[in-house]
């Protein structure tokens, strides 16, 4: 009985939507093998769209309790984590997950451009990826000022008195991020819309596009672009596996094996809540989260129509890079000055990361006390 009923489904929605056209295609390209120099770092994208999942999942949860106004957010975050069953479990998670994805983004990043994943046929797939990545910094942006709490209050006084320093569309910028000159509850409420209404579904739409294109074109072999792009028998001459199972399941191992992780930092190492934000009192060394730093530490080095100008020119760059490089050449062998420019541009940026971070601050560092000035440059303190 099941089965006819099952038989009868599947001609109706056949006959109406040709399903097995759509299953076919499925098939084709899902099973599709991938080249065999594909590693295990080849699933960050993977484990940055599980987190995705995470967040969606959790933040889902966290909303049924959530009230998006400066008189209770704080206290209503504050209710989720004592008195919700699990619900310290949930805000952990969605706070660590936030982290995790943004970290795994910029590795899957890192990955494609060494192995030269951007170029021919696939710019358009790197466009894509690149919207992905600035939407998920903006979700880290808006969703930091939902506890509302000192520390994420007055970093959100930071990040926003940075994009108001845009020239020429700065303080328009200001004023809508804000929605006043300071930021208040017209602030905390157009934070709350774009994170969980706007965003989700345009990362949903993006990452649709992104994963589509990268199964129809396929990842890129380590081959020249000016070698034609190997059909599926080719791919498995050269001892390629196919996507599924293969691939998948060694992706699976990964997600599960970062989301335990992530697990175990939730219970051991638990984000704690800060004070509910004042905004007549500012605390010492606010800073904004950590992928924001560079650009923090950037601004003190350089004034700041140059710093912001400067910044707004490597992101062009990058986001236009399959263009302007135009060496055919994907293996990492193959591209020495790419790949030497590429190390010096990831260690230039965690050094000014790294720079933010002590920056403010005192640290003993083998025996000896150092504080650690506006631009993160040590002075030994001398005890009276």
């Amino acid at each position: 009985m099941a089965g006819r009923l099952i038989r009868w489904l599947y001609e109706w929605i056949e006959e109406r939507m040709e399903l097995s056209a759509a299953i076919d295609f499925a098939r084709k390209h899902l099973t599709k093998p991938v080249p065999k120099h594909v590693n295990w770092l080849f699933s960050f994208g993977t484990i940055t769209f599980a987190f995705f999942i995470t967040q969606a999942i959790s933040g889902l949860l966290l909303m049924i309790y959530y009230e998006a106004s400066a008189s209770t957010a704080y206290d209503s975050i504050k209710f989720i984590m004592e008195k919700v069953p699990f619900g310290w479990l949930m805000r952990q998670s969605h706070v660590y997950g936030a982290n995790f994805m943004i970290a795994f983004l910029l590795l899957h990043v890192v990955r494609v451009y060494f192995y030269g994943g951007y170029k021919k046929p696939r710019e358009v797939t790197w466009l894509f990826g690149f919207a992905l990545l600035g939407v998920t910094m903006m979700f880290g942006f808006t969703g930091y000022l939902l506890p509302w709490d000192q520390v994420s209050y007055w970093a959100t006084v930071v990040g926003t008195e940075i994009a108001g320093a845009v020239p020429i569309v700065g303080e328009h910028t200001l004023l809508i991020l804000r929605g006043g000159e300071i930021v208040s509850e017209s602030t905390l409420t157009r934070f709350f819309t774009v994170h969980v209404i706007v965003l989700p579904w345009v990362f949903m739409l993006l990452v649709g596009v992104h994963l589509f294109l990268i199964r129809y074109l396929g990842i890129s072999t380590l081959d020249s672009t000016d070698t034609p792009e190997p059909n599926s028998e080719e791919l498995t001459r050269r001892g390629g596996k196919p996507f599924f199972p293969q691939h998948v399941l060694k992706e699976s191992i990964m997600v599960l094996l970062i989301i335990a992780t992530m697990i175990l930092m939730v219970v051991y190492y638990p984000v704690p809540l800060e004070d509910k934000a004042d905004p007549f009192n500012t605390p010492l060394g606010v800073k904004p989260e950590w992928y924001f730093l560079p650009l923090y530490q950037v601004l003190k080095f350089f004034p700041e129509l140059i710093g912001l100008l400067g910044t707004g020119i490597v992101i062009l760059a990058l986001l236009l890079l399959p263009f302007w490089d135009r060496s055919p050449e994907r293996h990492p062998g193959k591209r020495p000055v790419a790949i030497v420019a590429g190390i010096l541009f990831i260690g230039f940026t965690i050094a000014l990361g790294v720079l933010g971070h002590i920056s403010d601050t005192d640290q003993i560092i083998l025996g000896t006390k150092y504080h650690f000035d506006v631009y993160g440059l040590p002075q030994i303190i001398v005890e009276p």
